[in-house]
């Protein structure tokens, strides 16, 4: 397009516009409901015309030539030009685009849509993005309707608005976002498990981790809780995977020479995992899931006296808590159950200080405080609920590994940076 031919059909473009706000101007009071819907009319009217324009434009200038087949690497022959609905962010535009057929696999292709990035249902990169968006947190079958009340220029069906999430979701995978550097403070990690209702397997347990830089003056907003840098990650993979990942994220912001706190509730994987994949590390058993133990110990130690078995679980948590295992340890293997119930008391007697015995390096609650680290898997069982509980887990939800796969690893990636701008991804799901 020449500059004269530009600049006419510039004109022509302003022309319309104007035309536009002469009809719409109000005349006299309008409430402000109606002036929206005016402005945004109008522009919706004229971002739409300004799209088809400059689309179309770019389908008609590109050149005609023999290419290489992207399904099977043959030759290629130009066969005319092909007309589709593509559907931008401004609305549906109709396209000729160059189309071509290769003889060896039988196949044709348009190789502008790969240029473009168009996904299913032929979208932009843009819409994909927009609209894998919305599904990490709506249902698939309410997508239409919620793009309808948004007043969204396109709307799609619940197949093709799945097909593009799970495309995203799987570019999103392959290649996992970066979100942070080094950090300022000690690094957290922390792993755990929640059951999703799979369609061939039935309850199968995903995996979620966090990491974090802990700091207990900030407040509970989002934007303050913004500075804890806190980073997603799960997934349906085996345990190590997931946690091996979680690690490796952790060390690749680990100050020198500080040992990152993995944080744990217990479970032989987790800790083999830690010992494994952190060789610099302060392994934390959660204070929560210990004194749920302290709570068993209470009630063998005291049957059928349940407010002293509560003084003394509320004696024994603020000791551990600000003093340590030693005085608890002592306790329990100084203890002889005797009476009606001794056996059954001893079985839980032993079982509860191999437990404590294990972990009393893990337990050194009173130095963690000191060092501003966690004594808590919060964060975690908080990723448990955000990343899978409260989307996986809806009324009559039952998920393929496949398509479960994606989507958790796109949500992760929302969750982590919000801002996060999608369009790469969209485009790459289209290149591979």
């Amino acid at each position: 397009m020449g500059n004269a031919e530009r600049e006419a059909k510039i004109r022509e473009l302003a022309e319309a516009y104007a035309e536009r706000l002469r009809q719409a101007w109000p005349a006299g009071e309008a409430d402000i409901t109606r002036l929206e819907e005016l402005a945004e009319r109008i522009g919706s009217a004229t971002n739409r015309e300004l799209t088809e324009e400059w689309v179309r434009k770019q389908a008609e200038g590109e050149p005609v030539r023999e290419s290489a087949c992207p399904d099977c690497g043959g030759s290629t022959r130009f066969k005319g030009r092909y007309e589709q609905e593509v559907v931008t962010a401004q609305g549906r535009v109709r396209v000729a685009r160059a189309y071509y057929h290769c003889a060896a696999c039988g196949k044709g292709s348009c190789p502008l849509d790969r240029t473009w990035g168009l996904g299913p249902a032929n979208t932009t990169p843009t819409v994909q993005a927009r609209l894998a968006s919305l599904a990490v947190w709506i249902p698939y079958t309410r997508l239409p309707e919620v793009t309808g009340q948004l007043r969204l220029t396109w709307r799609l069906d619940v197949k093709s608005s799945e097909a593009i999430t799970q495309r995203v979701g799987e570019a999103v995978r392959q290649a996992p976002p970066v979100h942070f550097g080094p950090a300022p403070r000690p690094v957290v990690v922390a792993v755990d498990g929640v059951f999703l209702l799979t369609r061939d397997e039935g309850w199968k347990e995903a995996r979620c981790a966090v990491v974090y830089e802990p700091d207990f003056e900030v407040g509970r907003r989002p934007d303050e809780c913004a500075g804890l840098r806190k980073e997603y990650l799960g997934g349906l993979a085996d345990r190590e995977t997931v946690l091996t990942r979680a690690c490796a994220r952790a060390q690749a912001r680990q100050l020198p020479g500080v040992p990152i706190a993995a944080l744990g509730d217990g479970a032989h994987w987790i800790w083999e995992g830690y010992a494994r994949a952190l060789p610099e590390r302060v392994e934390i058993l959660d204070f929560y899931h210990a004194c749920q133990h302290l709570a068993r110990v209470a009630q063998a130690r005291y049957p059928g006296a349940p407010e002293t078995a509560a003084e003394w679980l509320s004696e024994q948590r603020h000791e551990l808590r600000h003093l340590g295992p030693w005085r608890l340890l002592r306790e329990l293997t100084t203890w002889e159950p005797r009476g009606k119930g001794s056996v059954a008391a001893r079985k839980v007697r032993d079982e509860e200080c191999g437990y404590f015995t294990r972990n009393q390096e893990r337990m050194q609650y009173p130095r963690y405080a000191r060092e501003g680290l966690p004594i808590g898997s919060g964060a975690v069982e908080g990723a448990c609920k955000h990343l899978v509980a409260a989307r996986f887990k809806q009324a009559g939800m039952r998920w393929g590994k496949d398509t479960a796969e994606p989507l958790i690893h796109l949500r992760a990636a929302l969750l982590t940076q919000p801002g996060i701008d999608l369009r790469c991804y969209a485009g790459a799901a289209m290149a591979n």
